[in-house]
């Protein structure tokens, strides 16, 4: 059984407020499939996700506790198959799943995380000789598997312009491209893609359009705010990046969004995916397609981009994570594993000569400090995965599930949840610290001396610093500075503190951001800053919270105690001071700190003492 901290959004000067997604253009008029039913096999009044083993593919269900339903990718192994379909093993099991044996089922919901085939699968276009088409194309086909759809959610890959005036959309081959399809974020390019696009924003009135007319929502970068959907009562389901926007290039300056299929070394159609994060009560899921976590360059002349950077903290902790790109080893980075704290981790692969998952993957995830100690369980829908002809052998060791798909859900509340595999099930608890704060601070020798969250040289001229009040030496290996978001007071990693650390009584340790202008040098930085109504707080090596000091401005904070400060939202060198030196702490954030006063940071060596 297990705890863990749930978190929402990081901060708020990296993401911009939610709200609920706009509707589509009005639909064309369809009958509507059978919704899914309470007598199906999911848990009603619960969260119920569902990975389905497709191979080396990607697809997953959620069903809100209402039956409300997001069906997220649905890859497909060969763009030439028309028979024993990914598509069609899904929409088998869905129909048992949502208790409708026959006609058409109604998804509210499906979402394509990027335009690859093992996550769309391959759609037909007017313009074949022959018969094509499989992935959500076939489920979604009038005159196909059929089913019916209220939002069909797309990244902003490009549109179609109708050069030859025919009418219809062309995609050329592979060979010979057409030259209807205008890219708006994309780098890496094919006739999945293609495809893809001529259906979704094709002519109006063609027949394999009919059930997603009207019914596409783009998720532009023009948008002030990304969406949420609606699962049903108590579920937050928030989109938190797609087409890698605010993102750069390895040169720090050229933005990954934008038309680089021209380029030499374009970047990925991996780093555009779509990330969303959901949770209810408690309990929280994230889940990104197959986002990228590092800078580099492929044998195939594409580029990787680490947008894991920047989504990370906008995750912060959760319990449950849907590992990046199936565990390559170009994604799903440590910084990113380390940020999110996962206990549950669920894999999608299957064979393949790509190494999926990486040794440095399930390493980090048997290795991540989260809130129930060390160590994530790892769930896969295939075991093994790789083709050990191809590639170096891969460490399986202690996870679950060899072979099927992966059945997990909540409690009523958010407050545990069951995962379900083809052994059994194993049962994990989760659970927010108490409302108000952090509760009591355990019994430690290192408090929270002194802090600002905006200084003279703006938001990012901040700091953190933390003192060794007692008489003894204390090891602050592996321990955690966090940062709370202004949006919703949860907690997610910005530093973690090297091995072999010790503080010597009266000792300090100073946690600056990079853009930290003060005189005194900090022994650590980091690069996600903390906003002015946030918080921070300071975990130990096994998790623990040791202290923490908030804003006052929200309800609920992770790093508060007790009650908060009024933080300054314009840029002066002052902050908050703990009193009697660090040493006075009653668990209660207003009587234990005065100010702000004119800063003085104290770093390790004494500097600014």
């Amino acid at each position: 059984m297990r705890r863990t901290m749930a978190a929402a959004i990081a901060l708020s000067m990296l993401s911009a407020a939610f709200v609920a997604a706009a509707p589509p253009p009005p639909a064309a008029a369809v009958t509507q499939g059978s919704s899914c039913a309470s007598t199906g096999t999911w848990q009603a009044g619960e969260l119920n996700v569902y990975w389905f083993d497709v191979e080396q593919g990607d697809a997953q269900l959620v069903v809100g506790p209402t039956g409300r339903t997001m069906l997220i990718d649905l890859g497909e192994r060969s763009w030439n198959s028309r028979s024993s379909t990914m598509a069609m093993r899904v929409a088998a099991a869905i129909r048992i799943i949502c208790d409708v044996p026959t006609g058409p089922v109604h998804l509210d919901y499906v979402m394509a995380s990027h335009h690859h085939l093992d996550h769309i699968g391959y759609p037909g276009n007017p313009h074949d000789t022959s018969s094509l088409g499989n992935g959500i194309y076939q489920l979604l086909h009038p005159a196909e598997i059929g089913w019916t759809v209220g939002t069909l959610i797309d990244r902003d890959g490009g549109t179609w312009n109708d050069v030859d005036n025919d009418g219809t959309c062309s995609v050329g081959t592979s060979a010979e491209p057409s030259d209807e399809v205008v890219w708006h974020n994309a780098g890496t390019v094919s006739q999945t893609s293609r495809r893809w696009i001529c259906w979704l924003y094709g002519p109006a009135g063609q027949p394999d359009r009919a059930h997603i007319e009207g019914r596409v929502q783009t998720l532009t970068n023009t948008m002030t705010t990304w969406p949420t959907y609606d699962l049903g009562p108590g579920v937050t389901a928030e989109v938190l990046q797609a087409n890698a926007k605010g993102v750069t290039l390895a040169d720090g300056v050229t933005p990954v969004s934008g038309d680089h299929t021209g380029a030499s070394h374009p970047p990925s159609e991996n780093d555009y995916s779509i990330a969303i994060r959901f949770e209810y009560g408690d309990y929280v899921y994230a889940t990104a397609g197959d986002t990228d976590g590092v800078y580099g360059t492929s044998s195939f002349g594409y580029t990787y981009n680490d947008v894991e950077a920047e989504l990370a903290p906008r995750i912060g902790v959760v319990d449950t994570v849907r590992i990046n790109h199936h565990g390559s080893g170009h994604s799903s980075s440590n910084f990113y594993i380390e940020t999110l704290e996962p206990e549950t981790a669920v894999i999608s692969c299957g064979n393949n000569s790509y190494g999926h998952p990486a040794n440095r993957v399930l390493d980090a995830l048997r290795t991540v400090s989260n809130s129930a100690g060390v160590g994530a369980d790892i769930y896969l829908t295939n075991n093994p995965c790789d083709d050990s002809d191809s590639v170096g052998p891969i460490d399986y060791s202690g996870t679950f599930n060899a072979n099927g798909d992966i059945w997990l859900h909540t409690t009523s509340t958010g407050g545990g949840y069951d995962v379900h595999y083809d052994a059994g099930s194993n049962s994990y608890v989760t659970g927010l610290p108490p409302a108000g704060g952090g509760g009591p601070t355990p019994t430690t020798p290192v408090t929270i001396a002194e802090t600002r969250f905006r200084g003279a040289g703006g938001a990012g001229d901040e700091f953190v610093q933390i003192r060794n009040v007692s008489a003894d030496p204390v090891d602050i290996s592996g321990w955690r500075l966090q940062g709370c978001a202004a949006t919703s007071g949860a907690a997610s990693n910005r530093a973690t503190v090297p091995t072999s650390t010790v503080l010597q009584p009266g000792m300090s340790w100073l946690f600056a951001h990079t853009g930290y202008t003060g005189a005194v040098a900090p022994d650590q930085t980091y690069g996600s800053g903390i906003a002015d109504g946030g918080g921070a707080r300071l975990l130990d090596a096994s998790g623990t919270m040791v202290d923490g000091v908030a804003s006052d401005t929200l309800a609920s904070n992770e790093c508060r105690e007790g009650t908060g400060l009024s933080f300054p939202t314009s840029n002066q060198d002052v902050s908050f001071h703990r009193l009697d030196d660090g040493v006075t702490d009653t668990d209660d954030n207003l009587a234990d700190f005065e100010g702000p006063s004119a800063s003085a940071p104290v770093n390790s060596s004494g500097a600014g003492a």
